[in-house]
């Protein structure tokens, strides 16, 4: 508490957590106390890909049931009050989400004049659906991808060894941030991540963390989640759990 007196408020939520949690780390020597709740979450999707490759693989509209299956996997969040009992909550119905706020075919438009993608992931356990969103892109388009993690554990997002577990590394370039910010905050960003950054013809970011952090950057950015506060679905115009797939460029996001 005294640590969060002396925030400005200038600073995003992404930075404010990544504060909380270099403390919660100091205060119980452990590096990762999320270690293995993030193993089970991997663990459990893991088991579950296999049914939902397949299902895409059916789909009369394949990649936005893909996308739709990506952003109801992002309430896999330890960050928010959990609101969900079993990962089959989750996933009932997700072809049947709908949203206003979800432009699945602006997405499919800018990926056919894009060289390059970068995939900025969020959580633990969602990265497994990720991972099938971006073998569907694979396939599909001559797309040049690279997945981006956090540069160390904070939360349950995902780091590299949650990329490798779960085989993420087997299928396409990762990088991480170079911090262990819970999203992406531009000026703390390692050179590496940020020639990726920078060089990308489009940006998909994952999660509402990301958004917090790069809601106001002019790029050609689409922001894939699913809102957990109100004061993010009152700013994209939502409503508390809604799925969101919207463009950077040409809204009031």
């Amino acid at each position: 508490m005294a640590k969060l007196l002396e925030i400005s408020r200038e600073e995003t939520p992404p930075q404010i957590g990544s504060m909380i949690h270099s403390i919660i780390r100091k205060a119980t020597g452990e590096r990762d106390p999320y270690r293995d709740i993030k193993r089970l979450h991997n663990e459990q999707v893991l088991g579950m890909e296999e049914n939902f490759a397949g299902l895409i693989a059916g789909s009369s509209s394949p990649l936005s049931d893909a996308l739709k299956l990506a952003a109801v996997g992002n309430l896999i969040d330890m960050g928010p009050e959990r609101k969900w009992n079993s990962m089959q909550d989750i996933f009932r119905d997700f072809t049947e989400r709908d949203s206003a706020h979800f432009d699945s075919a602006s997405f499919e438009e800018s990926i056919r004049s894009a060289g390059t993608l970068l995939y900025l992931g969020d959580n633990a356990g969602e990265i497994v659906l990720d991972k099938i969103l971006i073998g569907l892109l694979l396939r599909k388009t001559s797309l040049d991808i690279t997945y981006a993690v956090r540069g160390g554990p904070v939360i349950n997002d995902a780091t590299m060894e949650d990329a490798q577990f779960v085989g993420m590394t087997d299928i396409v370039r990762v990088i991480d941030t170079g911090v262990d910010f819970p999203g992406v905050v531009p000026e703390a960003c390692s050179d590496k991540f940020l020639d990726h950054y920078n060089g990308a013809d489009m940006i998909l970011s994952k999660g509402q963390g990301n958004y917090e952090s790069l809601s106001e950057e002019d790029k050609n950015i689409f922001f894939l989640l699913q809102t957990k506060c109100p004061v993010i679905a009152d700013k994209i115009g939502c409503g508390v759990g809604d799925i969101v797939l919207k463009s950077r460029q040409g809204t009031s996001l």
